[in-house]
Parts: C-alpha cells; structure tokens; sequence
C-alpha cells in the first residue's frame, strides 16, 4: 500500500472528505473546512509535497482546528509526522546519508516532516538515534 492509499482510507475512518480542486489562496497546498470536515488539495503538487500536505490536514481534521494559526500548524505538522514515520523507519532511511534532505527524499516525503518528526523524540530517543547515526557514518 502507498503513503496516499494509507491516507485516503484514513481521511474516510476519520469522516473527513477529500479533493483535488483549485483555487487555494495564495500559494496555500491544502486546507482543511472542519465545518465541513473537507480537505481540499492542489492539483499537481509531486508525490512528496501532497503526502506532507495530506497528512498535514489530516492533523487539523484530527484537533479539529479551524483558521490558521502558529501553534495549530505546529500541532498539525507534528501529528503528520508521527502518522508517516517511526524511529525505526528514519533509522532505516538513514543508512546512506544522516542529511535531512536525503533521508526524506528517501522516505518520499519533504524534509520538514523529518525535522516535524524528530522535534516530537524524547532526548532519550534522540541521543539513541544521534549514536545510531555516528556509528553508521564514521
């Protein structure tokens, strides 16, 4: 199964409906109605940018978050990070390269999800995973 097969049978066990439809303002990839527990999602983002996005307004769906504010967006970006990775998998994705940029490309997802993810580790989880990383790339 992909990442976005994943999501869409998530948004449908949540109750929230899902499209592909300009206009967004502005330069906006997505945006959840929670009103109307509809996400709507610009066409023609790559397979990365809507896996983050998906999942993004997925997070608000789940906080039920309405408008568009810093701590909202923290919140939501946090929640899709912890849906699409686990220690284990960016451990996995790390093998060749520890650089963030690598590793999500690897995982096929943008790099702020990785940065969202690891803001979400304990210290301990974060010391295991710098010392699992040394050991690879020295």
């Amino acid at each position: 199964m992909t990442y976005l097969t994943n999501l869409e049978q998530l948004a449908h066990e949540m109750g929230v409906r899902v499209r592909y439809a300009p206009p967004l303002p502005g330069t906006m990839w997505g945006v959840y109605e929670h009103r109307f527990r509809f996400i709507t999602l610009r066409p023609g983002m790559g397979m990365p940018q809507l896996v983050t996005t998906f999942t993004h307004e997925l997070g608000h769906a789940h906080f039920g978050h309405s408008g568009h504010h810093p701590k909202t967006e923290r919140a939501a970006n946090r929640w899709a990070a912890r849906k699409l990775l686990t220690v284990d998998l960016l451990k996995e994705h790390s093998v060749a390269s520890a650089d963030t940029m690598s590793v999500a490309a690897s995982l096929g997802v943008l790099p702020s999800v990785v940065e969202a993810f690891i803001d979400t580790l304990s210290m301990g989880q974060i010391v295991d995973l710098m010392n699992y990383m040394a050991e690879l790339h020295t």
